[in-house]
């Protein structure tokens, strides 16, 4: 099989989360297999009971609340992944203007460094502590590129038509950290995350309980595909709520930069 077809394969069945997924899996599998077998030991007596439209219903109860996480959890990370497309064409403009109005190439220069640090500090200051202390470095980078073209401005360099242009660009870069910054503040209510988790644990407890009698040790193999789907769904839920991180399912931050970087030193020679 050729080696791009091997890389198509692997990408397609790609999962992150499974390193931690698994112990729930392995613990859910040895706690049904118990009920199996021990099961008819711990309650004996009465009639048997067919208990599948309960755990039908509770399936379907779990899978709308987990649907409702899923979804609030995705569209963080989309409006994260956004905003940092918003950030590249804004870095592209910036670029492209001062090359067209910028005669200074030492000038030009120097903002590409400042939109290049920006990224950078943005990036690092997303995955450090949620309070950091010290000085707001992306702020103080976009504080650079707002002073260049300002003395751009007022040393006539660059007219009011140019100025207003590029200043529209530069004010789009608070916007992407403030918009950032939003996202990795405020994460999903605590009591609804806590209300979900604890649904869930109960629902695995209690699953092969309400199936053993009709399913026998087919309980097992159940219990574990619906583990690996609530679970799995909760696990992808908690990581991608915050996108910046450095998990497998995070934002790839690196390569956002790296084309940052590019577009500022292909800028540079569209101005040469």
């Amino acid at each position: 099989m050729p080696e791009q077809t091997l890389r198509s394969v692997r990408r397609a069945f790609r999962f992150p989360v499974l390193g931690r997924l698994w112990k729930f899996l392995a613990a859910v599998a040895a706690y049904s297999a118990l009920v199996v077998l021990f099961g008819g030991w711990v309650m004996p007596d009465g009639p048997p009971r067919d208990r599948s439209d309960e755990a039908i219903l509770a399936g379907i109860l779990f899978g709308w609340l987990l649907s409702f996480r899923t979804q609030t959890a995705y569209a963080r990370w989309w409006e994260g992944r956004s905003l940092w497309g918003q950030l590249v064409n804004e870095t592209r403009n910036l670029v492209l203007k001062a090359a067209a109005y910028v005669p200074d190439p030492a000038g030009r220069d120097k903002l590409g460094a400042a939109l290049v640090r920006f990224a950078e500090v943005l990036r690092d200051r997303l995955r450090g502590p949620k309070r950091a202390a010290g000085p707001h470095l992306p702020m103080a980078a976009a504080g650079e590129v707002f002073g260049m073209i300002r003395g751009w401005h007022q040393a006539g360099t660059v007219d009011g038509f140019a100025f207003l242009a590029l200043d529209q660009h530069a004010r789009g870069l608070m916007d992407v950290c403030g918009a950032c910054e939003k996202i990795r503040a405020t994460p999903l209510a605590a009591s609804y995350r806590g209300l979900l988790r604890k649904g869930i644990t109960a629902y695995l407890l209690l699953l092969p309980w309400m199936v053993n009698d009709d399913l026998g040790w087919l309980t097992v193999p159940v219990a574990i595909l619906v583990c690996y789907a609530v679970v799995g769904l909760e696990l992808i839920a908690t990581g991608i709520e915050d996108p910046f991180g450095y998990d497998g399912d995070d934002l790839p931050l690196e390569q956002i930069v790296e084309t940052i970087k590019a577009a500022v030193v292909s800028g540079a020679g569209v101005g040469a």
